[in-house]
């Protein structure tokens, strides 16, 4: 049996700060992808970035850093087979 597998997603107050996290992590060498915000994290549409785990502590960093707001970071269970859903 194999373990879960999970995505990580920042979460944002709005699209301007999403923005500036995602060009900072890209300048910091931190692989991330500009992602809908799953209805698992929050029941408004929005961007989040999502990120792989070993990534995490190193993201926050240069977000603090950064002084970027977010509304925190979400650890969701990878689908097998999610489809597309929109806002």
């Amino acid at each position: 049996m194999t373990g879960k597998i999970y995505n990580y997603y920042i979460l944002f107050p709005n699209h301007n700060e999403g923005l500036r996290a995602h060009k900072a992590l890209k300048t910091a060498g931190i692989k991330c992808t500009i992602a809908p915000t799953p209805r698992e994290a929050s029941t408004s549409c929005g961007i989040s970035l999502l990120l792989a785990g070993d990534c995490l502590e190193q993201a926050q960093k240069i977000i603090l850093a950064r002084g970027i707001t977010t509304l925190g970071i979400a650890k969701i269970e990878k689908k097998t087979n999610p489809g597309f859903k929109s806002c």
